[in-house]
């Protein structure tokens, strides 16, 4: 403690000694200060203080590009130009009888445009199944317009030609479906393979455990696929019967009242009538295909066949089977060259005979004729694998079974 204080105090002491000296120097400045300005001289200059350097701050900002805009390219809006239907020929005169006949020159080739105003180009052979896989009841031959159903008579005709293209679109996907059902039978079966495997006592992969797939997973296999196409194939054929069936019946009750209809009423005069038909034969040939729902020798997908076919040579004449009126002439999609006669009304609707597949046509549009009156040549343009005529009758521009009219 005494050391302690001894320290203590020997720092007061130095402090105040260090005052007195510091206030005794001020005195004499102060003295010294007052005697110069007795003496004239002037207070003393305060120092000057030298500006100190300010730092030049330099800051480099990049150049502001304004942004780059890209404006698409101005196109004038798509101008949509309307199509025009084909010209069809209604069933009065539309064109004054020619001096000299039409022949038909070098018929068009699949896919190029025939006659001008005369129905278009037909279908190439090698498009028909993929128009056929996006519409099983798509028709392939040009299809002329029809009168409105408005009698008992022309309903049950309309109503025999939906049975019909229900019946094409069954054929046509029953066909697709048995081809992909043979498709899944030749391709690889894992669970085929493993049952295979078992009942042979094959011992690969014998350590593996054996897994059992689950009931979602079975129909994602070629087993459930081929199951499930036989399951189609089944259902779709038990339609197909009872369309067949319905089928008939329509065209029996059509039939019947077609017998016992009277006489056609021709323009111009009675059709006459050959044996206990209504109409005349347009040429003596063999039928080799009757009317209806057929598998299509020239496109090999099923269509219907809204006529009979009767063969004969190239060249053989074609016999008006009614006294009647040129409807049509010329050009016409798969028909090749085609003739459509209206002979007046029959069973309460407009009655038409078509001929097509001509080699030479040899009538005008607008021009009458007379029953057995030729009005062509046999012969094997459009869609046609050989020479022969194609027959049509049509109630309302409807076809009908051309055989109890003969």
């Amino acid at each position: 403690m005494e050391q302690r204080w001894c320290r203590q105090a020997t720092l007061a002491t130095v402090a105040g000694a260090a005052t007195l000296m510091m206030t005794a120097l001020c005195l004499e400045a102060g003295a010294a200060s007052a005697g110069a300005q007795s003496a004239g001289q002037g207070p003393l200059p305060l120092p000057t203080l030298l500006p100190l350097p300010s730092p030049s701050l330099s800051v480099s900002l990049p150049p502001i590009e304004p942004p780059k805009v890209t404006l698409p390219p101005l196109k004038p809006p798509p101008v949509t130009l309307p199509t025009l239907p084909p010209a069809t020929a209604s069933p009065g005169p539309t064109v004054p009888p020619a001096t000299s006949p039409p022949t038909a020159g070098t018929p068009p080739q699949a896919g190029v445009p025939g006659l001008p105003g005369s129905g278009g180009s037909m279908v190439d052979p090698g498009s028909a199944p993929a128009l056929i896989a996006g519409d099983p009841a798509a028709d392939l031959y040009p299809q002329p317009p029809v009168d409105p159903a408005g009698t008992p008579q022309a309903r049950q005709v309309a109503a025999l030609g939906d049975v019909q293209h229900r019946i094409q679109y069954l054929e046509n996907t029953l066909a697709r479906t048995r081809a992909d059902l043979a498709r899944v039978r030749r391709g690889p079966d894992p669970v085929l393979h493993l049952l295979t495997t078992l009942t042979a006592g094959g011992d690969a992969d014998a350590a593996a455990p054996l897994t059992v797939p689950d009931a979602a997973d079975v129909v994602d296999t070629p087993t459930g696929r081929a199951v499930a196409l036989s399951g189609a194939i089944t259902s779709g054929q038990a339609e197909l019967v009872r369309r067949r069936q319905e089928e008939t019946r329509l065209r029996q009750e059509i039939d019947r009242r077609v017998r016992a209809a009277p006489a056609v009423a021709a323009p111009a005069r009675t059709a006459a009538t050959v044996g206990r038909g209504r109409l005349g034969q347009p040429l003596a040939g063999r039928l080799t295909s009757r009317f209806g729902t057929r598998f299509d020798p020239y496109y090999r997908v099923w269509q219907l066949h809204p006529g009979v076919d009767l063969a004969a040579p190239t060249g053989t004449p074609i016999l008006a089977a009614a006294d009647g009126r040129v409807s049509r002439v010329g050009w016409y999609g798969g028909y090749g060259n085609y003739t459509c006669l209206a002979h007046g009304r029959a069973d309460g609707q407009r009655l038409s005979t078509c001929y097509g597949h001509q080699s030479r046509l040899l009538v005008s549009p607008g021009q009458r004729v007379r029953a057995g009156q030729v009005i062509g040549l046999v012969g094997s343009t459009g869609a046609s694998t050989g020479p022969h005529l194609h027959f049509e009758v049509r109630l309302g521009g409807r076809p009908v079974d051309p055989l109890p009219w003969l």
